[in-house]
């Protein structure tokens, strides 16, 4: 048992919290969503501050982040392939209940030990839902809204950040600049700078550059991901049953440590997450 407080000190902190906490308890159960299994709020009047406290997964490996810089910045591609399958599990599984995780990053992504035919590795888990779009979100402010970013730029997709769609499609794009970054240790784009950002995503319409090192059925996965036309983006469903995910059954993940990879989580610990309103 973990216990993390942290001060939230606005109003719209606070409100990004009570939507992820309401996000969090549609995805209990899931085995590539992170859900949470119980709150409680208290008021302490002596210091004048709201105590909200969840119940939630410890992950001792904590984001996909630090997996990588295990690896050394980059991943095997069939570790790649395996845990952009699990991804896609995930975002299947919030689509169909009507949701958009809207910043989708190996930072959000949270790993977990377990073991898959006796092998150990990792199981990923789609996490922080505080700028998800939910099922029947109003779009009556849509205007004011064109030409900023909705999440982290460096994942964000043309259409969301020029016309503000915000549909599954924006979460593929993220997905497809997840893979490029495992496969090649760095952030798709090679910049952080979110004017340099822009220029690329609505000006330049281009994409990130697809890594010459992958197979062809590795690179054709990722013109999907990163087709312009959002409409023309395939869905995770159908990602689902390329041959880059299932050209071939994906083995179990063992990593260098030895610390593993699949299907069943196991050693499930609980951490209270306290947010604390002063």
């Amino acid at each position: 048992m973990g216990c993390l407080q942290l001060k939230v000190r606005n109003l719209n902190t606070l409100f990004s919290l009570q939507k992820e906490r309401r996000i969090l308890g549609r995805f209990l159960g899931s085995n590539e969503v992170i859900g949470c299994y119980g709150d409680c709020v208290s008021v302490d009047e002596g210091c004048s501050s709201t105590f909200f406290c969840w119940s939630m997964l410890l992950s001792p490996k904590g984001s996909l982040l630090n997996l990588m810089k295990d690896y050394g910045g980059r991943g095997p591609e069939s570790h790649v392939r395996k845990y952009t399958q699990m991804l896609l599990k995930g975002l299947s599984c919030i689509y169909y209940n009507g949701h958009v995780h809207c910043d989708l990053k190996l930072a959000n992504i949270l790993v977990f030990p377990c073991r898959d035919h006796g092998v150990k590795g990792h199981h990923l888990k789609i996490a922080d839902f505080g700028l998800a779009r939910e099922p029947g979100e109003d779009d009556s402010d849509k205007l004011l809204h064109m030409y900023q970013y909705r999440g982290t730029p460096c994942y964000m997709s043309p259409e969301s950040v020029q016309f503000v769609e915000i549909t599954s499609a924006l979460d593929i794009w993220s997905l497809g600049c997840i893979a490029v970054e495992m496969i090649k240790g760095r952030i798709a784009w090679g910049t952080w700078d979110s004017k340099e950002l822009f220029n690329k995503l609505v000006r330049g319409n281009e994409s990130p550059m697809i890594p010459e090192n992958m197979p062809e059925k590795g690179k054709d996965f990722l013109r999907r991901c990163f087709e312009r036309d959002h409409c023309e983006r395939w869905s995770a469903d159908k990602l689902l049953t390329h041959s880059f995910i299932l050209d071939e059954l994906l083995p179990p993940v063992e990593t260098k440590t030895g610390e593993l990879s699949s299907s069943h989580i196991y050693g499930v610990v609980l951490s209270v997450v306290n947010f604390v309103l002063c």
